[in-house]
């Protein structure tokens, strides 16, 4: 609402700049929060600083709008237990309009009852549609299947016969081992433990370690000599720079991910551009057309990129 100039008139002189305040505020836009859960503490918090980076990012690129968008990081440390607690903190707020996290499948497992009970858009970064934009991590596995399918190209490009899989294996597809083998084209067992398992390990094999980094340093660190060599592929944590800090051993390491074709120009003017910021990017992207209700961008499809990491530094792999 405007101030008339004859009402202002009226008020004495130090009244008048409260009138043009409150006057103003009528045109102050309504605010809606993207709750983002990551590490912001612990370990793994470069992680979730990447990621809070990218979220400000794609809300700073989108178009004025009639709502304004803010992001609300909370942290949930790595650790299932801290998702939950940090997913219904978020509920709490009746600002918030959308979720984007956890980065993980083992968190998001922790949090899927709780995120997936409200009506709240809901964008795990990992669990793509691979036609473009964002599945469901409770019911779509196509996530899963992109990359088990890869990793097993892969092995058997390198030489390997069979595939071990071995880390926690929350929030992933409770597959069986005919499954997995059937996805993977190769057969697929799981290791019966992780750190101290390796007499179950021959030089056929080739690793896909479905957990955290931290944790597959751990397991790498135990290996003996005659088995550090085995291809060792992870899946979302082979972005996660504590792994090579925390590997001991000399060798090289696999990882895979989800991007499309627009990475590469979106990486040559963003920062971090890493392939798990980016995820996040687009998951805040799709996250702001559904609480604002603008059209959606057009779909871009996904693909995996295979990397390998070699003195710390991750490069485009082909096998």
């Amino acid at each position: 609402m405007k101030v008339r100039a004859a009402w202002v008139g009226r008020l004495a002189p130090g009244m008048i700049w409260l009138a043009l305040l409150l006057a103003g505020c009528s045109n102050v836009r309504p605010v809606a929060k993207i709750g983002l859960i990551a590490p912001f503490e612990g370990l793994e918090r470069r992680t979730g600083y990447a990621a809070l980076a990218a979220m400000r990012q794609a809300i700073a690129e989108t178009p004025d709008t009639a709502v304004g968008i803010i992001p609300l990081a909370l942290d949930d440390s790595a650790d299932p237990a801290r998702a939950r607690r940090t997913a219904e903190k978020l509920l709490r707020d009746p600002q918030v309009r959308a979720v984007v996290g956890p980065l993980a499948p083992s968190l998001t497992a922790s949090v899927s009852d709780t995120l997936g009970a409200t009506s709240l858009p809901w964008f795990a970064p990992y669990a793509i549609d691979p036609d473009g934009g964002f599945a469901d991590p409770r019911t779509d596995d196509r996530w899963a299947r992109g990359l088990a399918a890869a990793v097993g190209a892969a092995v058997q490009q390198q030489g390997a016969t069979a595939l071990v899989l071995a880390g926690d294996a929350q929030g992933w597809p409770a597959w069986d081992a005919a499954t997995w083998s059937a996805i993977a084209g190769l057969p697929v067992r799981r290791l019966a433990g992780d750190i101290g398992a390796e007499k179950a390990l021959s030089a056929a094999d080739a690793i896909f370690w479905l957990g955290a980094a931290d944790d597959a340093a751990a397991f790498l660190n135990t290996l003996p000599a005659e088995l550090s060599q085995l291809p060792f592929w992870l899946g979302p944590a082979g972005d996660d720079p504590i792994l090579t800090e925390h590997v001991k051993i000399d060798r090289k390491l696999y990882w895979l991910a989800w991007s499309n074709l627009l990475y590469n120009d979106w990486a040559a003017t963003h920062s971090p551009a890493t392939p798990s910021a980016y995820l996040v990017y687009q998951a805040t992207r799709t996250a702001i057309e559904a609480v604002t209700g603008a059209a959606a961008t057009p779909a871009t499809p996904w693909h995996v990129v295979l990397f390998e990491v070699e003195n710390g530094v991750s490069r485009v792999y082909t096998p």
